[in-house]
């Protein structure tokens, strides 16, 4: 009996389990039951239950959870397509998908606010009528390539239902369907406001390069890590450096590299960046800036700060200008100054010293002896003597303009006539002079007393500066326009120090250890009168060179005509 009901007991429940798991594998699935797979195996055999009955169960609870599994991802289908529709519809460029033949299969509304088309428009059936000629062989090649599956971007413009382009912004994607491309989209963006915004700033950078490049001084900007931003035209006029050659480039060792030593500066050592991007307000200094060709220039820049609304600063903008002229200029107003100074003391001292000297002059030649002794005192004197009238002539002719007589000569004729006068000085002292004249120069309109007086003053200086013997040459020639003749005299003497040479021709400053300095002002003198140019090169040990200038009768003659 108590077997009977433990069986009993035993039964009602495995009917329990059997009915629980049916359930579960009709609701949830194949998967229950794998798991759950040994209870129904005890259950069958204790309760008797078929192995069909479970296999009919489980093919339904598998029927179920596949209907089930298939809903799911038919919805998922559904919401991603609804998603890409809402993209296309919404987009707010125009999308049209053409088929692999330029077919217009479909398009958003975009397209009817870009070009103003309809679905029933002829226009967007095609490829080809949509695209402005210009533009279509281009468009053609793109789309080509996007149907073989590259994406493509460019620029082309699109007919408006009106007739009229649309410049867009154009972009091809590839339309592939199972890895195969079926077609192609077609991406416009309106460029038309873009392009106008474009011809604005185009304007607005023309005017502002125009008054740029309009000012005579040179401009230029930096940001704040010392880079060049612009540059006009004056700046590569005066620099020589290119808009091209600065533009991004630090601005501190090109403008200002070397320290006095030589030596570089760091962009954290350069004074002309320390000076513009350390203060706020305008500035004006002057310094030396330095050329592509590796001269140094005197300049007087101002900088000021590049502020931004909020005040910040973003950069400076130095404006600058040559002042090598402006620098001349005071030269030459100090070297005026000291002329006219020099003027008056000359008209007094010679006045003060020409009557005693002329006494003096004449009471020596009554002291003729015949002891001899005595004798080469007196021709001391007499030298002596001759010397100061020499300085008190040329004292009067600093303080005193001279006749200028001028008429046609040559100038061969003038520099053998030099060369005759100083050729026993020039054997005397072991050196060789040659003259190297072109034939047939020019005639210039000279005074030919005063231009001798130069080549002689210049002849004589040159053989003095040539203690040790050497060669010296003579060279004349006309230029290549035949304006002007050039006179050359080349020495091999002891050369001028380089800082020496700006000096020369002031008065009082002489490299001769009795001169005066005013030998080779009067001759600088007399060539300007004469409308010409007068350059001195040399180099220590080396020799030194005297460039003159004078223009040709011809030359002379013409701006005469012109004057008048």
């Amino acid at each position: 009996m108590i077997k009977q009901k433990t069986t009993n007991s035993n039964y009602t429940l495995y009917q329990l389990m059997l009915v629980y798991h049916m359930i579960a594998l009709i609701l949830v699935g194949a998967d229950f039951f794998i798991i759950h797979q040994i209870p129904y195996v005890k259950a069958h055999r204790f309760i008797g239950v078929t192995t069909d009955m479970i296999v009919f169960c489980s093919m339904v609870g598998l029927a179920w959870f596949g209907i089930k599994r298939i809903k799911r991802k038919e919805a998922a289908i559904l919401e991603t397509a609804e998603r890409y529709q809402s993209l296309y519809d919404n987009h707010p460029d125009s999308i049209i998908s053409f088929s692999l033949d330029g077919e217009v299969l479909s398009a958003n509304d975009g397209i009817e606010s870009l070009l103003g088309l309809g679905c029933e428009s002829s226009m967007l059936t095609s490829f080809i009528p949509m695209i402005s000629p210009p533009d279509l062989l281009k468009a053609l090649h793109h789309f080509q390539v996007a149907s073989a599956g590259m994406p493509q971007n460019f620029e082309a413009s699109f007919i408006h239902q009106n007739g009229f382009p649309i410049p867009s912004n154009v972009t091809f994607v590839p339309t592939k369907v199972d890895g195969q491309v079926v077609g192609v989209y077609a991406i416009l963006k309106d460029l038309t406001e873009v392009k106008e915004q474009k011809k604005v700033i185009d304007k607005l950078y023309k005017q502002n390069q125009l008054i740029l490049n309009s000012v005579s001084e040179g401009i230029y900007g930096i940001d704040m890590s010392g880079r060049t931003i612009f540059w006009n035209q004056a700046a590569e006029a005066i620099t020589g450096w290119k808009v091209d050659e600065m533009l991004g480039r630090q601005i501190h060792n090109l403008i200002r590299p070397e320290k006095t030593d030589g030596t570089p500066y760091s962009r954290e050592e350069s004074p002309i960046l320390n000076t513009v991007l350390n203060l706020d307000d305008p500035i004006m200094r002057e310094d030396l800036f330095w050329r592509k060709d590796g001269t140094s220039f005197p300049v007087e820049y101002m900088s000021s700060p590049i502020l931004e609304e909020k005040g910040h600063i973003l950069g400076t903008v130095i404006t600058f200008k040559d002042i090598t002229e402006l620098k001349k200029t005071q030269e030459l107003l100090i070297k005026s100054d000291k002329l006219s100074a020099v003027g008056q003391l000359a008209a007094g001292v010679a006045h003060e010293i020409r009557n005693p000297l002329t006494a003096l002059k004449g009471f020596l030649q009554l002291l003729k002896t015949n002891n001899t002794k005595e004798q080469y005192y007196i021709e001391i004197m007499q030298k002596e003597l001759q010397r100061i009238e020499f300085i008190v002539n040329e004292f009067l002719f600093v303080s005193k303009p001279q006749a200028t007589n001028f008429a046609t000569r040559t100038i061969d004729a003038i520099v053998m006539s030099t060369i005759e006068l100083l050729h026993p000085q020039a054997l005397l002292e072991n050196i060789q002079i040659e003259a190297d004249i072109a034939p047939e120069l020019p005639p210039v309109s000279c005074d030919e007393r005063q231009i001798k007086q130069v080549f002689i003053n210049i002849l004589k200086n040159a053989l003095e500066s040539m203690e040790q013997g050497g060669k010296m040459r003579i060279q004349a020639a006309a230029d290549p326009t035949q304006r002007n003749v050039l006179i050359r005299f080349i020495d091999q003497g002891c050369g001028i120090a380089p800082e020496r040479l700006p000096k020369l021709g002031e008065p009082f400053y002489s490299t001769k250890e009795k001169g005066t300095g005013l030998g080779l002002m009067v001759c600088y003198r007399i060539i300007e009168a004469h409308g010409g140019m007068m350059e001195i090169r040399s180099k220590l040990e080396e020799g030194t060179t005297v460039e003159i200038t004078l223009p040709s009768a011809q030359t002379k003659d013409n701006e005469g005509v012109f004057a008048s």
